[in-house]
């Protein structure tokens, strides 16, 4: 049954289609979600009834109302008008008057339009697409090791689950080489005298999910040597450690300018340690680009602010340069075994148990791979130094290191990654939505100022006369002659994630921090605020000088 996923047999071909269809429809998903983000804008403009607020200004001013069929929702159908009960002005009464209900139900204001076309600029401008695989990281930020980009790879790789980042058998009762059933078959009935036969047969199994690093063109990265912990990562973003050698990528030199010497093995997004500063150039990391070593300290991100220099670390960030468009799964099974025979001692009879080990534990078992994303080359699909946040030595679960599977999973290394590739450039990491100043504490939103108005005539008045008549007070408008009353509001989103929620103690942050706003979790609220002092002015001066 099995040999029917072997490489160009039908269950190879099903799961590529099928592999290529679920990128696919995460490529969808990821498009679904520009095209809500944006229509969003579109929906408050209806449900506020702004088109015919700036229609019916228009046909003030033109008589022409151009927006007067634009929005299904303007009219008695607005989020206004319909908390304005008005038997007389719902839509299924018959007696509904579509003209003469604009003008006595309730309204965004024309001075409201500026405010919402204000909150738009603001609201455009608080988030934004983000491309983990372009070299500036797809968002105007710098190009160092610690990219913006970076935060969704880095978000991803933290979100895996433990089967998928490491599938690898764990050690039991304190022994490295035992580990626990269901993969230890255990036989106790060996230790009754002669009988004899396998005492157990442990099982031993190393596999992960890696995220794979390939060069900006998307045709795969070239493996490399680069180290575990390291001060830095080579061009192929590789996490590398500071030495005293000259090769690409593990360079640690005493001066600045003692740099020049290395740029001939160098190669963009190589980092070279310098720990000793000269003159205008501090100590810390430079990373080489376009032929010239550069401090990351001096570039910025598009909030105009500092980025920093890059700092040490065996796992986090790698080069922005570096698109992340493939996954690679690698698992390697070997097994082993113990005999217990038992022995007679001469003259004695005395029955003595003799182990046996009747199979070395590196013996393979069976060994397995794929790849998910950009089509890469045998010899650099399954590396365990072109990953993302992994170092080499804990690269598929130790898989490739593990002197237990690591003849079998070398094995499977050498015939490449199984067929179940894409093929049309999707897979690995795609465009996401993010806040788009991520230095920024992002606790609230931009918010969203609402000036609705509503016709005199439309309103009861007192029914008083002779000695108890009062004079109608309220300003008429220069453009529409009508009296109007006003009410200005504001609300506004803001971020918070409970750390001590006794309720809510599955969404409590476990180390009690506050939580900074982001797109990848959903800990978004509204409120009401009040509203500042310029804005109550604006509006009392607008409505008193009776311009709508």
């Amino acid at each position: 049954v099995t040999g029917i996923f072997d490489d160009g047999k039908a269950g190879s071909s099903f799961m590529s289609f099928a592999v290529t269809a679920l990128d696919a429809l995460i490529k969808v998903y990821g498009e679904s979600q520009r095209v809500y983000h944006y229509a969003t804008a579109v929906s408050v403009a209806e449900t506020l009834g702004a088109f015919s607020t700036i229609g019916g200004a228009m046909a003030d001013l033109t008589g022409v109302n151009w927006f007067s069929n634009l929005s299904a929702l303007d009219g008695g159908d607005s989020i206004i008008a319909a908390n304005d009960d008005i038997p007389e002005c719902q839509s299924s009464n018959a007696k509904y008057d579509k003209a003469k209900c604009a003008v006595n139900q309730a309204k965004l204001s024309v001075a409201g339009v500026p405010y919402l076309a204000y909150h738009y600029y603001k609201w455009f401008n608080f988030t934004q697409f983000k491309d983990p695989n372009t070299t500036s990281g797809g968002d105007g930020s710098d190009v160092g090791a610690n990219t913006l980009a970076d935060r969704f790879a880095t978000v991803t790789m933290d979100s895996l689950d433990d089967f998928s980042r490491d599938r690898s058998t764990k050690p039991a009762w304190g022994f490295n080489f035992f580990y626990a059933p269901p993969l230890t078959f255990i036989d106790p009935t060996r230790f009754i005298p002669y009988q004899n036969g396998p005492l157990f047969l442990p099982v031993i199994h190393r596999g992960g999910t890696e995220l794979k690093l390939t060069k900006a063109d998307g045709t795969g990265g070239t493996a490399s040597s680069g180290g575990g912990a390291g001060n830095g990562y080579d061009c192929h973003g590789n996490p590398v450690t500071g030495s005293t050698t000259s090769s690409a990528g593990s360079i640690t030199v005493n001066h600045y300018s003692d740099l020049a010497a290395h740029s001939a093995v160098a190669c963009d997004g190589t980092s070279g340690m310098v720990t000793i500063g000269d003159s205008g150039h501090p100590k810390g990391i430079y990373s080489y680009r376009a032929g010239s070593w550069i401090d990351p300290s001096t570039l910025t991100n598009t909030a105009g602010s500092a980025s920093g220099r890059t700092t040490s670390g065996s796992s986090g960030g790698v080069p922005g340069d570096m698109a992340k468009k493939s996954w690679t799964a690698l698992d390697a099974t070997s097994w082993a075994g113990l005999d217990l025979i038992w022995i007679v001692i001469p003259i004695i009879f005395i029955p003595i148990p003799l182990p046996i080990p009747f199979a070395p534990p590196w013996i393979p078992l069976a060994h397995g791979a794929a790849l998910s994303g950009a089509q890469l080359p045998n010899n650099t699909v399954l590396a365990s130094d072109n990953n993302f946040g992994v170092p080499t030595s804990k690269a598929y679960g130790e898989a490739l290191n593990s002197w237990m599977t690591k003849a079998p999973a070398e094995m499977r290394r050498s015939k490449g990654a199984g067929t179940t590739l894409d093929k049309f450039g999707l897979g690995g990491l795609t465009k996401y939505m993010d806040v788009k100043d991520v230095a920024a504490e992002n606790l609230t939103g931009p918010p969203l100022v609402i000036e609705v108005e509503k016709a005199i005539d439309g309103i009861p008045t007192s029914p008083g006369t002779g000695q108890f008549a009062l004079e109608n007070g309220a300003p008429k408008g220069l453009v529409s002659k009508t009296r109007t009353m006003r009410s200005l509001a504001k609300s506004q989103v803001y971020f918070s994630r409970p750390k001590d929620d006794a309720v809510l103690t599955w969404f409590n942050r476990a180390d009690g921090k506050t939580e900074l706003g982001s797109l990848y979790n959903p800990y978004w609220q509204p409120r009401l605020l009040p509203n500042t002092f310029l804005e109550q002015y604006l509006s009392m001066e607008l409505h008193r000088a009776g311009i709508p």
